[in-house]
């Protein structure tokens, strides 16, 4: 046997072997898909396509960018609105018109600007909650299904909630809280662990979509300068 005859069969057995995997993994695809998913994960492979069907581990680190995303907005957001209460407080304490007009457009400007960061994180919002229902499907047990909501402001003796709270849940009052499950009124981001007193700049963990309920597992306050307090409570969503 010459040896382009010899090439020639070792390419034909080549491509008979390789087309013999690839029918094995589609089989495997179709009867096993979490199991050839995670076992190509682990070997390092990311992304492929059999057969035209694809899976892309990559995913997952977009999910995880968009969530540093939400944190940033909210970060902002939270410094827009500290500047509005300052410069709304430094109002009161001046008399100079000039002075008072300049703070007045001061505190113009950063509701404007608080206000498109408002509706950027909701587009943030939406996005992550695609991402994490399509994560949801091919991986479950990587998406969290607990977290700590921001419910909002309490009187001091945590009975009556302050003016424009709850936002994120239907209304209900504070001392039931953990005698229902709360229904999310609003998109909310879940946050995970800290100390109390961070949990607003804690890493948010998923979005709870408007709808959707969620049982109270733990309730958190926090004091607040002004008076009252800030309610958090941990919550985990309904199966």
């Amino acid at each position: 046997m010459t040896a382009d005859k010899i090439v020639s069969v070792f390419k034909d057995l080549v491509s008979t072997l390789r087309d013999g995997l690839l029918f094995i993994l589609f089989l495997f695809l179709l009867f096993a898909p979490a199991t050839i998913k995670d076992r190509l994960v682990a070997a390092g492979f990311t992304k492929g396509s059999v057969a035209g069907f694809e899976w892309e581990a990559q995913l997952k680190a977009s999910t995880e960018q968009t969530k540093t995303v939400g944190e940033a907005v909210s970060k902002a957001d939270g410094n827009y609105q500290s500047l509005i209460d300052r410069v709304a407080e430094l109002e009161t304490k001046v008399q100079d018109p000039s002075v008072k007009a300049s703070l007045g457009s001061i505190g113009d400007e950063a509701r404007v600007s608080q206000s498109a960061l408002s509706v950027a994180n909701q587009a943030v919002k939406r996005s992550l909650f695609a991402q994490q229902a399509i994560v949801q499907q091919v991986s479950p047990t990587t998406v969290a299904t607990t977290g700590w909501l921001f419910l909002g402001k309490v009187s001091a003796d945590k009975t009556t909630w302050a003016s424009g709270f709850p936002d994120t849940v239907e209304s209900i009052a504070p001392s039931a809280l953990k005698a229902a499950p709360l229904r999310i009124h609003d998109d909310a981001y879940l946050r995970g662990d800290s100390g109390s007193s961070a949990r607003s700049s804690a890493p948010i963990l998923l979005v709870v979509k408007a709808g959707e309920s969620v049982v109270v597992d733990d309730i958190d306050y926090s004091h607040a300068k002004d008076g009252g307090w800030f309610v958090w409570v941990k919550v985990r969503r309904e199966p």
